[in-house]
């Protein structure tokens, strides 16, 4: 597998969801799920690349929205000194009801040996199995930027 520029992972991501029949305005939680977990393995130059897991209610856009958000962070650096940050992320939007506005964690996978615990550890954590269970997201968006 060819390791690709991190100013092409939008790109490629955008690429796999769309070949996998993903709908941005019409999207499939659990679909979006198995084509990020398949493009968190896709090498990156990068000098350390992590995932992140979140959900919460956030009023980032102005109206309230549950936010269920899968990210792939980069590192760069230029002759071993950090150089900068990137975040991949593709978030699913979701109405905030009384029971998701409960639901609010965070997960990085630095802690874990591989990726597929990471996955693993997601998938079992309580925020992530009610929101795969329940009602499809309204809408979708991926972005990345530098933070």
């Amino acid at each position: 597998t060819p390791v690709i520029a991190t100013t092409d992972t939008l790109m490629a991501f955008n690429r796999m969801l769309a070949a996998a029949g993903f709908d941005m305005e019409r999207p499939d939680a659990a679909l979006a799920w198995r084509v990020f977990k398949e493009f968190a393995v896709t090498p990156v130059a990068a000098a350390t690349d992590g995932l992140l897991f979140q959900c919460g209610t956030y009023d980032f856009s102005g109206e309230p929205a549950f936010e269920f958000d899968f990210t792939r962070q980069f590192t760069h650096e230029e002759e071993g000194e950090p150089a900068g940050m990137e975040q991949l992320s593709c978030t699913l939007y979701f109405p905030p009801t009384e029971e998701r506005r409960a639901l609010r964690t965070n997960l990085w996978s630095f802690g874990f040996a591989s990726a597929a615990e990471f996955f693993a550890a997601v998938e079992a954590l309580p925020e992530f199995r009610v929101v795969m269970a329940g009602p499809a997201p309204t809408r979708a968006a991926t972005r990345q930027e530098e933070i």
